[in-house]
């Protein structure tokens, strides 16, 4: 259920764009950015997630993500300008970049015919999810105004109490508990390792929204230089 409100999301806002950018009065290039600020922050904070759990249970990991994916996206639906937005959306997609993997490290955690069942089972709902995005997105946006649509996401929030009673079961044994692997090199968070992944990912997301966001060629050159 979580996987549902995050996929929507990634292309409900695709059809209010319009709308959005005459509510602020903006280009419609601009207004892409709603779209690649959270293409980026869900890509760069993947992998930083899938290293927080070596220290966090899978169910710490995805409290924090369904947070910040629900605050983020409350801001984003009640921001008064355009950058606001965007800061939004970057927030929030970082928490579902985050709760993305602690979904998927909570299903890989089941003995083997359990996990193929919930692996099955978030595929599905992911692709339902995030076929039906741009329908949903455009029915709420018609009925709701464009703001509802960008607070999509924070339905997760209420969904995350059906988490709650299996909290326990959610929390790893194994890579994450002891304490002396915590203090060993497994435990260790590599700050510069993550940073220039950072780097190197929201690189290669900029470059590909380039052009459909309108990015001047001289900051396209700048951000493939960073990457490389």
């Amino acid at each position: 259920m979580l996987v549902l409100p995050m996929y929507v999301a990634l292309g409900a806002p695709s059809v209010a764009l319009p709308a959005i950018g005459r509510a602020f009065a903006v280009p419609f290039g601009a207004t892409a950015w709603i779209l690649a600020a959270w293409s980026l922050t869900s890509a760069l904070a993947m992998p930083v997630a899938g290293r927080l759990l070596v220290r966090w249970s899978p169910f710490q990991v995805l409290v924090a993500g369904v947070v910040a994916l629900a605050a983020g996206s409350a801001l984003a639906g009640a921001a008064p300008t355009l950058p606001v937005v965007i800061v939004g959306r970057r927030i929030g997609g970082a928490g579902a970049g985050a709760t993305v993997i602690a979904v998927f490290a909570a299903a890989t955690a089941l003995p083997r015919r359990q996990r193929n069942r919930a692996l099955g089972i978030i595929a599905a709902a992911s692709a339902t999810a995030s076929g039906c995005g741009t329908l949903l997105g455009g029915a709420v946006t018609s009925w709701l105004g464009w703001r509802a649509m960008l607070a999509i996401p924070v339905l997760a929030l209420p969904l995350l109490l059906a988490a709650f009673p299996s909290r326990r079961a959610l929390k790893r044994s194994g890579s994450g508990s002891g304490s002396g692997e915590r203090n060993g090199s497994a435990g260790r968070l590599d700050i510069v390792g993550a940073a220039v992944l950072s780097v190197l990912a929201g690189s290669l997301i900029t470059l590909l929204q380039a052009h459909s966001v309108g990015l001047p060629a001289p900051v396209t050159l700048a951000v493939a230089a960073a990457g490389r």
